[in-house]
């Protein structure tokens, strides 16, 4: 029996994908906060989105996933 498969359902690759990107989310939400002191979680929420895009792009082409 092969478990090559195992991880190939749509939950399982979201939860890969959070855990791989997830220390983006810490490096680009508070800079995020920061940088926009007036609406501080929208800041965070932006930064977060985009250091999670970030770290997990750049994850991927440092380990030649795309």
């Amino acid at each position: 029996m092969s478990d090559i498969g195992i991880l190939n359902d749509p939950i399982s690759l979201i939860a890969i994908a959070l855990l791989l990107g997830s220390p983006g989310l810490a490096l680009g939400g508070i800079p995020g906060a920061l940088l926009w002191p007036t609406h501080r979680l929208a800041g965070a929420a932006l930064g977060a989105v985009t250091g999670f895009v970030i770290w997990l792009a750049g994850w991927m082409i440092l380990n030649d996933v795309i």
